[in-house]
Order: structure tokens, then sequence, then C-alpha cells
């Protein structure tokens, strides 16, 4: 998890990830939810090497809703941190009682290591919506079930 005195270096790797492109503010706002550290529906996850942070995951419970989980956000560019960052969110979750875990994504080059990495941690496709983002961009709609997980394992 995310501790107190990581929320600088937290920032300075979403701003080196996303700095100048679109999605820079609502990951700032969602990370600064997460440093609080008061609200169950947004809580960061990070992987360091080296001091460095690597990876950020933002991720919380769907308020209202029964065992699912929200992945608003898996930030990097090193995959073998995003992939464990992401099956630690899974892992977590799935501890924690949650069959459903969903992330919007956009299908765009800053996130095509994301959702990479969270193919290869369970996530399957389960819808695409055109020009969401904007013009010629879609949002992907990636799911991790626990059914799913459950039956790969077999």
């Amino acid at each position: 998890m995310l501790q107190a005195g990581d929320a600088d270096t937290a920032r300075a790797h979403v701003l080196r990830s996303l700095g100048g492109t679109v999605y820079a503010s609502r990951i700032f706002e969602q990370l600064d939810v997460a440093i609080g550290g008061d609200d169950d529906e947004c809580r960061a996850l990070v992987a360091t090497s080296g001091g460095e942070i690597r990876c950020v995951a933002l991720a919380g419970v769907v308020a209202g809703a029964r065992h699912v989980v929200k992945l608003h956000a898996l930030i990097g560019d090193d995959r073998d941190s995003l992939v464990l960052v992401a099956r630690a969110v899974v892992d977590g979750s799935a501890r924690a009682g949650a069959r459903l875990i969903v992330c919007e994504v956009a299908d765009d080059a800053p996130f095509s290591a994301s959702t990479h990495a969270l193919r290869e941690a369970g996530f399957a496709e389960e819808g695409r919506v055109a020009d969401f983002v904007r013009d010629g961009m879609a949002m992907l709609i990636l799911v991790w079930r626990q059914e799913l997980s459950s039956r790969r394992s077999e």
C-alpha cells in the first residue's frame, strides 16, 4: 500500500507516465483521494524497485455494490511491475471476497502496457465503447471474475 511518505514520489511517477495527456488530471484527483487514506473507494498500491516507484494502482470497492472492486488506474511502463501489481490487486480483492473487478481504460498508447498487464493478470475484455474517450478512441472494459479465475486454475 502507498505510505504517506511516498505521496510525492507517487505523484512524480504519475506525472512522468501521464504528464501532458488528457488523463493526468483525473488520475491526480484519484491519487489524492488514495493518499488521504480515508475512502475505501480509492486506495493506492505501489511497486518499488531500488527506492523508485515503478507502478501505481488505484482501486477500491464500488459503493452500493456487493463484492465488486473498481480498478481506477494502473500506471507505469515497467511490464513486470504492472503485472505484479495487477495480480496483487486481484489476489487482495479475492481474499477480501470480491467476485468482480472492473477496469475501464482508454485504448490509447499511454495505457498499452497496463492493458497487457491486466490481461496477463486474468482480466478479459467484456466491452468496448467506440469514440468514448474522443473521436476514434475507444474505452475498453476489462473485467476479472472470480468464477472465471477459478475455472482457469482447475
